[in-house]
């Protein structure tokens, strides 16, 4: 636009220079041939010119689009796009109408010979997988991805259609090499990810996650990365092959130096690992990180941590759970936790205060099991039994209200 524009203004002040030369002097012509003769103006002469030219220019342009026109092999190309253009956009409405066959035949159709063929063979595919016809539906997605703009919705098209079939591993497959080529590509990074989630491939998704966080921003995905995280944790605790307790636990400690910094702030995330740690005989690692972490915020998952150790002694560990005690009075998780640890010390009274204090403050069905338990193991049945009858007091209270008999009946 600026290009015309500039050419305008540069036309007019040559008119205008051009004016005033011939208004300082109208200039004088004379044309002799044999016995003709022309004699006018200067001006009318480069008049005259300027209209030839335009002349020429605007019939040879009416030409060529007469040509265009009344050509034979671009008139029956123009018709052939007609006619496609016409099948795609009935195939489109066939396809809506659930006639998958007319469909598929008006849109191969259009997709042989009109202007938009990508957009043809991928409503063909659709068509040709809703009959279950796979063999033409990968052919006519062969032809899709044979345009530079359609390898990649193609490719997506294949892996939907390899999910609905029930094969995971050739959805995955496919989708890698997408990832691959557009890895900013929200779409397939998003059903990459999904895929993977099925398939619990907790190390391949948690290696994906920072291209999935830089598509979709650090708060989107933080819930699936979490997951994630949480599952090859246990993954890595539980793998079997592993009979040696020290390899695994290495191999653990390994995966949790490759855990993002900000999941090892997570609560959640330091228990599920603590906790295995405790039970891979790493006790006293997974007692420091649990103080470390309790001493930045405190969370109740935390301390039946201590329960899972086994190789540090029993009151040692009483006497870090009556320090925190002192802190947090009647608080129900480190008192149940406290009176197991006293039960693996064999110190009966002091594990079974620790559960009545724990059931008194919070009701506990936890701590009214364990208490109700232990008043068993005790002979002391009277206690045992109103422990039993206060959990299901607890259990009624969940229950929604329904008509019951009478007990005279």
């Amino acid at each position: 636009m600026k290009k015309v524009a500039l050419l305008i203004v540069i036309a007019l002040f040559a008119a205008l220079a051009l004016g005033r030369w011939m208004a300082a002097d109208s200039g004088y012509v004379l044309v002799i041939r044999d016995d003709f003769s022309l004699d006018t103006t200067l001006g009318f002469v480069v008049l005259a010119a300027l209209l030839a030219v335009v002349a020429i220019v605007v019939l040879t342009l009416l030409g060529n689009a007469a040509w265009n026109v009344l050509e034979p092999v671009r008139a029956t190309r123009r018709w052939k796009k007609a006619v496609a253009a016409r099948r795609l956009r009935s195939g489109l409405l066939q396809l809506v109408d659930g006639e998958q066959e007319k469909a598929e035949r008006l849109l191969v159709a259009a997709g042989e010979d009109g202007d938009w063929p990508l957009l043809a063979w991928l409503l063909a595919a659709e068509a040709a997988q809703e009959q279950e016809n796979v063999e033409a539906s990968q052919r006519y997605l062969e032809n899709a991805s044979s345009d530079r703009r359609g390898q990649l919705v193609a490719g997506l098209m294949k892996a939907r259609f390899a999910l609905d079939d029930g094969y995971p591993e050739q959805a995955r497959q496919e989708l890698k090499v997408l990832a691959d080529l557009a890895p900013r590509n929200k779409r397939i990074l998003r059903t990459y990810a999904e895929v993977l989630e099925s398939q619990k491939d907790w190390p391949a998704l948690c290696a994906l996650m920072p291209r999935l966080k830089r598509a979709f921003g650090e708060g989107k995905e933080s819930r699936r990365e979490r997951r994630a995280w949480l599952a090859l944790l246990q993954e890595t605790a539980r793998k079997p092959g592993f009979n040696d307790a020290d390899s695994r636990r290495e191999e653990l400690r390994k995966l949790w130096k490759d855990v993002p910094v900000h999941l090892k702030n997570d609560p959640a995330m330091v228990a599920r690992y603590t906790g295995f740690l405790a039970q891979l005989g790493g006790g006293k690692g997974a007692l420091n990180l649990v103080r470390e972490q309790l001493s930045q915020q405190w969370d109740d998952r935390l301390p039946p941590v201590l329960e899972a150790i086994d190789d540090m002694s029993p009151d040692d560990l009483l006497q870090v759970l009556e320090g925190w005690l002192a802190e947090r009075p009647g608080n129900a998780a480190v008192l149940i936790t406290a009176g197991r640890v006293a039960l693996k010390a064999r110190l009966w009274g002091k594990a079974q205060g620790f559960f009545e204090a724990a059931a008194n403050s919070s009701q506990s069905a936890t701590a009214l099991a364990e208490l109700s338990r232990l008043y068993q193991a005790l002979g002391d049945t009277s206690k045992a039994q109103k422990a039993f009858e206060r959990r299901l007091q607890q259990l009624e209270g969940e229950l929604p209200a329904l008509p019951m008999p009478e007990k005279s009946l």
